[in-house]
């Protein structure tokens, strides 16, 4: 085994800590109160596209205190956008299998408890506080250990993360038989991250369902990964976030905008979306009016955006009295005065509507670039825009939809906006085609592109 460098006092606290803990207790004494898990991660991982573990943890081992926000509003924020789940449990990073239970409760998927597991009897409880798989960290187990653990894991029907930093310990799992190994990019000896860990060591696995672990900040980081893993483990990065549920949204699929939702399936459907656009125009066969919006949007947990078409102030003044809203999207006409009063009247944020060709928008937060008035369904061309200041911060609409919809997030946008290219009809949705928008918009795997050249 590798020298544990800055783990050797995290593994010291760690057999203190189960000392305390458990003593004598016996393995079989725990045995009887566990059942089988029916969640595979392995399960999960492996479906098309890449895959995503986003983690709940209130401090890091490299990075200390992250977060305060509890973990049953993280794993609701997660549902949607996560594959898995994971949770830190080690109490010396105040985590904990209380946070794990709190977690379950709220989270559909399976959930890896993540923990210095150096007993067996570690996984027992993890099991017991509602986990579908626990962590093998090879650095700090031998192979009899690991072995131990692996057994341990098979009998409650829960998969193990077998971790490796190098290459010998990814010799080490493949002898081991591992079927999921995860690859962290941190050094062990400076806790620094290096990405090209994953892609030096992804060619030793033999075929293994592959994780990336640790350094991933951006999307950028985990289009480099794809070619080499099917999974990606991220932690830090949405748990520094103010807003958690979408920051998972923009790391798995970038931020989408699904606009002319009218039902409470649609809500569901569009879960994996950053935003829910709900419209208030009486000349659109998509319009809830005020009353239908604010139904639907009581029942929501997607940000909502309502979007007007030439709008009378008095409609929008009534719009924003009954209907939580993130955010009001203009498109059309106004009235002299509309942007002031929206500003003293409405605390979130005003985005306005530039047709291709038209004047530019001026004096909102964001800007949608749009075919025309909005809701034809029409495509522009994209690179009329390429060059605006501001394009980070604004939308693109028009057309999109699962043919075009990587191209459309490719162009750096903060969003894309979707609406006729997931209709069934003006005004319905169909399912299928908002499922197969968000698979178009994952990361190609490591297996999709092995399959594509076979």
């Amino acid at each position: 085994m590798a020298e544990l460098g800055l783990l050797g006092p995290i593994v010291a606290a760690k057999r203190a800590e189960l000392a305390a803990r458990l003593g004598d207790t016996a393995i079989d004494d725990l045995r009887a109160r566990a059942g089988r898990t029916t969640r595979s991660l392995k399960a999960a991982l492996d479906r098309p596209g890449g895959r995503f573990i986003f983690e709940y943890k209130r401090a890091s081992p490299s990075e200390g205190p992250l977060s305060s926000a509890e973990p049953a509003a993280i794993a609701r924020a997660y549902n949607g956008a996560a594959d898995a789940m994971s949770v830190l449990v080690d109490p010396h990073f105040q985590g904990s299998y209380a946070d794990l239970r709190d977690a379950r409760a709220c989270f559909e998927g399976p959930i890896l408890a993540k923990d210095f597991v150096v007993d067996p009897r570690q996984v027992i409880e993890a099991r017991l506080a509602g986990a579908d798989a626990v962590l093998a960290i090879l650095a700090i187990l031998d192979d009899s250990a690991a072995r131990a653990v692996m057994a341990e894991a098979l009998r409650l029907g829960m998969d193990v993360l077998v971790e490796v930093h190098d290459d010998t310990e990814m010799r080490r799992a493949v002898a081991l038989g591992a079927p999921l190994i995860g690859i962290n990019n941190r050094d062990l000896a400076s806790f620094r991250t290096d990405l090209g860990t994953t892609e030096r060591l992804a060619p030793l696995a033999e075929g293994r369902t592959l994780v990336a672990e640790s350094g991933i900040v951006t999307r950028a980081d985990i289009d480099r990964l794809a070619p080499h893993v099917d999974a990606f483990l991220i932690g830090s990065t949405p748990m520094r976030s103010a807003d958690p549920r979408g920051e998972a949204r923009a790391l798995a699929f970038g931020r989408v905008k699904l606009c002319g939702l009218a039902t409470a399936a649609d809500l569901t459907a569009a879960a994996p979306a950053a935003y829910a656009g709900m419209v208030m125009a009486p000349d659109s066969p998509r319009d809830l009016g005020i009353a239908g919006a604010a139904a639907l949007a009581a029942g929501a947990t997607i940000p909502i955006v309502g979007v007007f078409r030439d709008a009378p102030l008095s409609h929008l003044r009534e719009a924003v009295r009954q209907v939580p809203m993130a955010a009001i999207q203009l498109h059309g006409a106004m009235e002299d005065g509309t942007l002031a009063v929206l500003r003293d009247a409405f605390p979130g944020e005003i985005w306005l509507a530039e047709p291709a060709g038209g004047p530019r928008a001026v004096g909102g937060d964001r800007i949608l670039f749009d075919h025309g008035r909005g809701g034809t369904g029409a495509a522009f061309d994209w690179r009329k825009v390429a060059d605006r200041p501001e394009l980070p911060r604004a939308l693109i609409a028009g057309g999109i939809g699962p043919h075009n919809a990587r191209s459309a997030r490719a162009l750096g946008a903060h969003a894309i906006d979707v609406g006729s290219a997931v209709d069934a009809s003006p005004g319905v949705k169909d399912h299928s085609k908002i499922a197969a928008l968000f698979d178009a918009l994952r990361p190609i795997s490591r297996k999709e592109r092995l399959a594509r050249c076979a």
